[in-house]
């Protein structure tokens, strides 16, 4: 029986996957043709996608060390899927019937077997250069504590990003020094909200498809450890973000990123970058006691942060210039046209009415514009 040597698979960790289960263990073959008809999937390419992100052992390791040993093993389990998607719907209904006793599946409809026509090396060289497991499905996580993947990241590019060009090109080209195994450093990005800061660094991840980025909260900043475990025995370069950060004047957090950024026992792995946001020059938050005394100590202290970032990069508030020349470029992305004069004059209005003149504030506007204009509002 065919369906039975899913059991013996040893290479590829996919005894668990609904599919091979409704298939090997529970015989239930109106389970797997759901699975296969919800996926708008062939058989084949179904049991390619379990078998690439299913995050093996010894695959990963046969990936790094290939030994002759390791090989027979992935090519064993590879006989066995190829047999099982030659016998067809047809042929895996027989097999279920006879087992089951229930005839009534040879009456249900079937499902596209495709054809299984991969070798040991596809997969291998899939891991090398995408990784395994979670880390090949998906691209983005957060993480408190348990790693969870981000199905849609904000798909900002570059393109979309007016002005701050310097700014911009300094994290460019770290990010590039980094992904070339060159010195690469921290990056700390201060600035007003809503100059781009957290843009920026969404936008390079999204321009560099070898990048993996993970956003953790600065509450979670407790588990970098934790976190540099799991990333560091990958292999794959990460940034690690964290937004908004400050911290109180009493706080466990600032000392666990303080040595992650120093260096320590737990020390950040070479595959890992931090690069992180926040709208305070100083990032411990001073009490009112602190500001009034202001002693050079006290200032040393709330500064030392900062000082260990290798870029410290200042995206400032723009000036109404700068913020009416950012408008004009979105409008123009868009195939927006309109009264230069009207457009600045609503486009001033606006920022008064929001939280003040930024690229985001600008942003807002011209998506406001779009729709007042589509539906032939005045604005």
């Amino acid at each position: 029986m065919e369906l039975e040597k899913l059991k013996t698979l040893c290479a590829f960790d996919i005894k668990d996957d609904p599919l091979v289960r409704a298939l090997c263990k529970e015989n239930d073959y109106p389970r797997a043709l759901n699975i296969l008809l919800t996926k708008n999937q062939t058989l084949a390419e179904y049991f390619c996608d379990a078998m690439k992100y299913s995050g093996s052992p010894l695959v990963d390791e046969c990936a790094k060390a290939p030994t002759e040993q390791r090989i027979s093993a992935i090519e064993y389990d590879l006989k066995v899927i190829s047999d099982i998607v030659a016998k067809g719907a047809e042929g895996i209904k027989q097999e279920i019937a006879e087992k089951t006793g229930n005839e009534l599946i040879k009456e249900m409809p079937c499902f596209e077997s495709g054809k299984f026509e991969y070798d040991a090396e596809y997969f291998l060289d899939f891991v090398r250069k995408n990784g395994s497991g979670i880390f090949a499905k998906y691209r983005a996580f957060t993480y408190n504590g348990k790693l969870k993947p981000i199905e849609k990241p904000d798909p900002i590019s570059l393109r979309d990003l007016k002005n701050y060009e310097i700014q911009r090109k300094q994290v460019i080209e770290n990010t590039l020094c980094f992904l070339k195994g060159q010195p690469a450093q921290n990056v700390l990005l201060y600035g007003d909200r809503g100059a781009g800061k957290s843009s920026t660094v969404k936008a390079i991840f999204n321009e560099y498809k070898e990048l993996r980025m993970v956003e953790i909260a600065k509450e979670d900043i407790k588990y970098l450890p934790e976190l540099f475990g799991i990333l560091g025995k990958t292999g794959l370069k990460f940034i690690v973000m964290i937004d908004d950060l400050s911290f109180s004047e009493v706080d466990d957090r600032f000392a666990v990123l303080k040595a992650a950024l120093d260096g320590s026992l737990s020390a950040k792995p070479e595959n890992i970058l931090i690069y992180a946001t926040t709208n305070r020059r100083k990032i411990i938050r001073e009490t009112v006691a602190e500001r009034e005394i202001s002693t050079a100590d006290a200032i040393d202290e709330s500064m030392s942060l900062s000082d260990r970032f290798g870029l410290f990069i200042t995206f400032s508030k723009p000036d109404k210039q700068l913020y009416l020349n950012i408008v004009h470029q979105l409008c123009e992305d868009k195939g927006i046209k309109a009264d230069e004069e009207k457009l600045d004059k609503s486009a001033e209005l606006f920022a008064l009415r929001h939280s003040g003149r930024s690229p985001r504030t600008a942003k807002q506007f011209v998506e406001w514009l779009s729709g007042r204009i589509e539906l032939g509002l005045d604005y």
